[in-house]
């Protein structure tokens, strides 16, 4: 009973995307520990959303990102612009005319394809790629030459302006309908690994008003953003999501591609789009401090 209590108080959670229901699948599943190095927490007064960085696809996003979390340059600042069923984009807004000294950063769209670079197949041939498929958690496109990831929901990626070239500070997260013509136009450097319950809970904008939201006490505000390596110990939780190159990711997208659910009179066609698989997360609290550890395993 005492190693049960400390068990339950490790597990914190586990996100409510759908997992493997065949034995075979579960049995095969893997998960992969998220590297805290790549992991942000940004705090919300709605609550904590949980970032996975991406320097593979985006290294110069990701190099300044973190440097301004380190600066506290998010702290205070805002969710200006939130478009329902769009993106909710944040930052000081230097992407709609406030002036900034901060860097430009060169774009990163798209990466050259490098056939070492693990890839587990959706689909053959996607409506806006040659071939879909998922790298270590992240949703992706390639053809021939290039790879990409995909402006599926969840993900965070620099707001710029016309100049390909032209991002600095501002970034969105994805909140609705997956806009995939945004794909390898906008450079996107993580996605939200938990709380994506937090992130619908965002304030909105005006539709007519492009999401802009005027009167700031009416926004969302960051109370602050932080590296989870700059986080006591006793506040760093281990993160863990669906291992996409394991055997039972495989089996897990084949579920989905042949929906065999007696619920359906009519069967779907088995095709996949990479948007609608969720990669689940789990995440377990730190150890706890030895004065806690006591008082749970002196309980009858």
């Amino acid at each position: 009973m005492k190693r049960f209590c400390l068990a339950v108080a490790a597990l914190l959670a586990v996100t409510a995307a759908s997992l493997p229901r065949g034995a075979q699948a579960q049995d095969t599943l893997l998960w992969r520990v998220v590297d805290l190095q790549n992991v942000v927490y940004v705090e919300l007064l709605e609550g904590v959303i949980v970032l996975e960085l991406n320097p593979l696809f985006a290294p110069k996003t990701v190099a300044q990102f973190k440097r301004l979390v380190a600066e506290d340059f998010y702290r205070g600042l805002s969710f200006y612009r939130v478009i329902e069923g769009f993106v909710a984009q944040g930052g000081d807004e230097s992407d709609v005319g406030i002036p900034t000294t901060e860097p430009t950063i060169d774009a990163e769209f798209e990466i050259k394809r490098d056939d070492e670079l693990p890839w587990t197949r959706v689909e053959r041939q996607d409506l806006y790629g040659a071939e879909t498929g998922f790298i270590d958690g992240f949703a992706a496109g390639r053809d021939k030459r290039r790879v990409w990831l995909t402006h599926c929901p969840g993900i965070i990626a620099m707001a710029r302006n016309e100049d390909p070239n032209s991002s600095r500070t501002d970034f969105y997260i994805v909140i609705g309908q997956s806009p995939r013509y945004l794909d390898r136009n906008l450079s996107i450097f993580g996605r939200v690994i938990h709380g994506m319950d937090v992130v619908q809970r965002i304030r909105r904008g005006a539709i007519e008003n492009n999401g802009i939201i005027e009167e700031d006490l009416e926004r969302s505000r960051i109370k602050r953003v932080r590296m989870a390596m700059d986080l006591d110990p006793q506040e760093r939780n281990t993160f863990l999501v669906m291992d996409t190159n394991s055997p039972g990711f495989s089996d897990y997208l084949d579920e989905r591609r042949n929906r065999k659910d007696k619920f359906f009179a009519h069967k779907p066609p088995k095709v996949l789009d990479v948007c609608q698989v969720p990669v689940a997360t789990r995440v377990e609290k730190p150890d706890l401090p030895d004065s806690l550890r006591q008082r749970v395993t002196d309980q009858p």
